[in-house]
């Protein structure tokens, strides 16, 4: 499978995901299938990351982005922040963990970036938060190989699961939706490594397009 295709599945997964989210909040289905949108999209953040010539113009163009998102976002979901600025903490702190790789000898100092990033993620109650940010971090250390691709995004998965167990046996049923991103770790390792068709910024344009166009019809239905 080509990173287009890859990218054009997690577009749709969204879709439906907050479509689900705002018109049909009851239907758990349209939820679970909008759980294989963030593995997706955290796989070729670091990927971008690791390919981009430039990571500071990388930076720019997510916070442009998310920046552009983030009204429209905040009326449909109230108290969250939309998931360009979880993606950009998390190049953020690939980023700041490698300049300061280079420059220390001690290489466990580079985990205070992703600590930092997750903290920031949960203080601006980003969607998906700080396991947003670790499953950049994840799939970053993985370096493409499949094995690791399945493996390494299991303890995040395992960190929010036991995060929801903490509030009670009800919310941790509520939210096993989540699980059904797992399938997404399948899907990257079908990925071939090729670009596919050449749409940069599809999703940069498509994101904030598709949360007006959900914002207008809610304004007129509901």
């Amino acid at each position: 499978m080509s990173a287009f295709l890859l990218k054009i599945i997690a577009i749709i997964s969204m879709v439906f995901d907050h479509v689900g989210a705002v018109f049909f909040p009851s239907a758990i289905w349209l939820r679970a299938i909008g759980r294989l949108t963030m593995p997706i999209m955290a796989y070729f953040a670091a990927v971008g990351f690791e390919k981009t010539k430039s990571v500071p113009k990388y930076l720019l163009r997510l916070g442009v982005f998310a920046l552009i998102s983030e009204p429209v976002y905040y009326l449909l979901f109230n108290n969250h922040s939309n998931v360009i600025i979880t993606i950009f903490l998390g190049v953020a702190s690939l980023y700041a963990a490698d300049l300061l790789n280079n420059k220390f000898k001690h290489k466990w100092i580079v985990v205070f970036p992703y600590i930092i990033a997750c903290l920031i993620a949960i203080s601006l109650n980003s969607d998906w938060s700080y396991s947003g940010v670790l499953f950049i971090v994840a799939f970053f250390y993985a370096k493409g190989n499949k094995i690791k691709t399945l493996l390494y995004p299991l303890p995040v998965y395992a960190l929010f699961m036991l995060e929801f167990l903490s509030k009670g046996i009800e919310y941790f049923k509520l939210n096993m939706v989540q699980l059904t991103g797992l399938f997404a770790l399948f899907l990257l390792c079908a990925y071939s490594g090729k670009k596919g068709m050449n749409m940069k910024y599809l999703f940069y344009i498509f994101y904030p397009l598709h949360l007006f166009i959900i914002f207008i019809i809610k304004i007129f239905i509901l």
